[in-house]
């Protein structure tokens, strides 16, 4: 306990003993392990103030090799035996990248002083309760007593999440990826470039902290003698040391960040503005003991021509290092801009990006054009944005064509991106894969390249080697939020709820500010039949951005999903109203005319339908389930030709496949050819579900038997369901149906009664709705 007398801690109706290592909540004992009761007193003895993450891992494990994932578990622990909400904290506070405090109001007592105000029990009540023998906290007395065992099991459970770690990390290394650290090559001289210190007090030259470190890295890394801890390193490394991104690094802290990268040298550096002008300052250090081993510093004018100095600079820091001249010849204002406006809003642009805010990314990666025209990576990513988050391929072709005329203005890194972007918009998925396999291969810091490479690989249904990809990129840069999201998904493609949400809840943690974290969160929630919850993070998600359309069409979808058609009704209607194209606003119409056909409302349907093709004219598949539900097989059968010829992608793989043969499935249902429409289902269940839509199209299969009749088949279909889901839509009220129609009226009765529950929100008019209350 840090040295401290025991002590005995309430709050809340809960009590922690430290003496006896027992917690009780409501008069209850808990159990906790060793590491998670450590962990929560630790918290509990520091309550003045934060304590951070590797302080926490270092006084509880004591210099024993473990992941940020063994204190998360015990993290998770303390909250549920507290019953605390990581969201809405009591207790317990999750600060960002750095640590946690204890918030809650606690009462402190002195087990002894207690004691000795308590009247000693009488003879008789110890009499009784030598009969009752030894009490529920005997427990805890034992493991007080034993503490040489307590500590065998300590050392036992600390060895285990050590193998873990080390097999996770030969795995990775086997795959002939960099470790966190830098590579050691004869010749090559190691540098870690730091973040620069504000000395100006100007909050818009701020940017620039990182901003001068990323332009040194960017020149440097391009030297063949060098090699450079990356930016994404840099920033993972002061992460788990808890440092904050506004403050200043100490050299202190540079030489600890150096030695653990294997690092050699350490260069540091400040700016500040005097009048118009703007000094800059760099020193480089020898990691060893922080000796300086040389400076430089430039004066520029004024803010626009720092691009062009930080290149001089560069090459006076490269001279020092003995690096010669950098590799290619060209400077950063040669193979990016010279125009440091216009290389800000590309790096915002960038940020938005990846943040799927696609509308702001594009205009401020138009606005990094405009100032310079031949700004090829700003071009590059105007494409990446139409191809990549949107799916929007024609639109994103010319773009990236222009940056491939600006090829004199791209690094040998960045002609490997947009070839890769280029294949994608030309749905060559293989070539796109191997263009990021080499990415990865040859710059393998470079943690973009495995959110691209594993969401390719998700695309052809290759899921386990997605999962690999984005666990080597983790390896890189253990906060990597995108990965996290990327890996989620993978796991929701393939069903592993738990894995899912566990993923996306790291996700939340490392951007609890970001909108699409809190959405993709509700995704997780959604297909896993958690629907409440996944409510609740899509409106987290519209608090922090109202204005957020993918969260407004995925809540949309959701009450779908429980029947709640006129609440659902009108959030379609809010998505078209501010869906930022037009092939969105397609999206919208097709969402009303799939809800007004779910309520038998056809003329809606239609008058919906045709407005999807009025804004895109692809978006024909409302009008083709129009005609298939009117019976009405020769303009199907048109629609459907008309359909095929226009393919489907998503967002930097290949679309969704089940939809298309979903829809050849009903075709042929409808047209009388059962066994072919039972091939088509099977095969659309081959392909990962899009689960992002109002459906996913999990039942097709189960009801096709159900409607040929092919009960016992059905049955088990709808029965795999709902292991998947325990609350797919209407599966309940299909299963009920296939039970009565075999005369088995108690399982169905059980069913639809299961059904009512799950769609107690739903409208009351509903068709199944008022039949399954009927048969109940």
């Amino acid at each position: 306990m840090n040295g401290q007398a025991s002590r005995l801690y309430r709050l809340e109706g809960i009590e922690i003993d430290t003496s006896r290592l027992c917690l009780r909540r409501d008069g209850e004992e808990r159990h906790l392990r060793q590491q998670t009761f450590d962990v929560l007193t630790y918290l509990l003895e520091n309550r003045e103030r934060l304590v951070k993450k590797n302080e926490l891992i270092e006084h509880v494990w004591r210099g024993t090799a473990v992941t940020d994932n063994a204190l998360e578990q015990c993290m998770a622990e303390i909250r549920k035996v507290l019953g605390d909400d990581s969201r809405q904290p009591r207790f317990i506070k999750t600060v960002p990248r750095r640590g946690y405090r204890f918030i809650g109001d606690v009462e402190e007592i002195d087990p002894n002083v207690e004691s000795a105000d308590v009247a000693a029990p009488s003879a008789q009540a110890a009499k009784q309760a030598a009969l009752r023998g030894p009490s529920h906290s005997s427990t805890a007395h034992w493991i007080t007593r034993r503490p040489a065992l307590v500590t065998i099991v300590v050392v036992l459970g600390a060895v285990v999440v050590a193998t873990i770690y080390v097999i996770q990390t030969r795995r990775a290394l086997s795959r002939s990826l960099s470790p966190v650290t830098l590579s050691q090559t004869a010749g090559k001289r190691t540098v870690a470039v730091m973040f620069f210190d504000n000395q100006s007090g100007s909050k818009d030259l701020d940017w620039l902290r990182e901003g001068l470190a990323d332009m040194l890295i960017t020149d440097l890394s391009r030297s063949k003698n060098l090699t450079v801890l990356s930016r994404q390193q840099l920033r993972a490394l002061l992460d788990r040391a808890g440092h904050q991104p506004s403050e200043r690094i100490t050299l202190e802290e540079a030489i600890d960040i150096a030695q653990k990268s294997k690092a050699g040298i350490v260069l540091m550096g400040s700016f500040a503005r005097l009048g118009e002008q703007i000094r800059i300052d760099a020193q480089l250090h020898d990691a060893r003991d922080g000796q300086l081993l040389s400076a430089e510093r430039l004066v520029v004018d004024q803010p626009a021509q720092i691009l062009t100095q930080v290149d001089v600079l560069s090459i006076k820091l490269a001279s020092h290092l003995g690096a010669g001249e950098q590799s290619g010849g060209a400077g950063l204002t040669t193979v990016m801009t010279n125009d440091l406006a216009a290389y800000r809003f590309y790096s915002l642009g960038v940020e938005k990006a990846l943040a799927f805010h696609s509308p702001e990314a594009i205009a401020m990666f138009e606005k990094a054009s405009s100032l310079d025209p031949g700004f090829a990576m700003a071009y590059a990513r105007i494409g990446y944005t139409y191809v990549v988050s949107w799916g929007r391929l024609d639109e994103g072709k010319p773009y990236l064509e222009k940056a491939f005329k600006l090829t004199d203005r791209l690094s040998e890194k960045d002609k490997l991106n947009i070839t890769a972007w280029y294949a994608l918009a030309n749905q060559d998925y293989e070539s796109a894969i191997k263009s990021y396999q080499e990415i990865v291969s040859l710059y393998p810091l470079e943690v973009e390249a495995y959110r691209g490479l594993g969401r390719l690989l998700r695309g052809e249904n290759r899921f386990d080697e997605a999962i690999e990809i984005f666990k080597q990129g983790l390896v890189i840069d253990p906060e990597a939020k995108d990965l996290y999201n990327g890996l989620g998904a993978v796991y929701s493609d393939m069903g592993r709820h738990d894995e899912a949400i566990s993923m996306f809840q790291h996700y939340v943690t490392l951007a609890p500010a970001e909108p699409n974290a809190h959405d993709s969160l509700g995704l997780g929630y959604q297909w896993a039949g958690r629907y409440q919850e996944a409510l609740q993070e899509y409106e987290r998600a519209l608090t922090l951005k109202p204005d957020f359309e993918v969260s407004v069409i995925h809540l949309a979808n959701t009450l779908y999903q429980q029947g709640r058609y006129r609440e659902a009704l009108k959030k379609f209607q809010r998505y078209i109203e501010i869906a930022p194209t037009m092939a969105d606003r397609a999206r919208g119409y097709l969402s009303l005319a799939q809800t007004n056909r779910a309520r038998g409302n056809l003329v809606d349907a239609e008058r919906a339908a045709r407005e999807a093709v009025a804004n895109e004219k692809n978006s024909t598949r409302g009008l083709l389930l129009n005609a298939l539900e009117k019976n009405d097989l020769a303009r199907a059968e048109k629609l459907k030709a008309a359909m095929e010829k226009f393919s489907r992608t998503g967002r930097g793989a290949r679309g969704d496949a089940r939809e298309l043969a979903y829809f050849e499935g009903m075709f042929d249902l409808k047209n009388g050819r059962g066994n072919e429409a039972i091939e088509k289902f099977k095969d659309a269940l081959n392909h990962r579900a899009p689960i992002w839509n109002f459906t996913s199209y999990e039942d097709c299969l189960a009801n096709a038997y159900l409607e040929l009749g092919r009960l016992d088949e059905a049955i088990t279909e709808y029965e795999r369901i709902l292991k998947l889901n325990p609350n797919y839509p209407l599966a309940h009220y299909h299963l009920a149906q296939a039970y009565e129609r075999k005369g088995q009226n108690e399982q169905a009765r059980a069913e639809y009664q299961r059904f009512l529950e799950v769609w107690k929100d739903a409208d009351a008019d509903i068709p199944e709705v008022v039949n399954a209350k009927k048969a109940v």
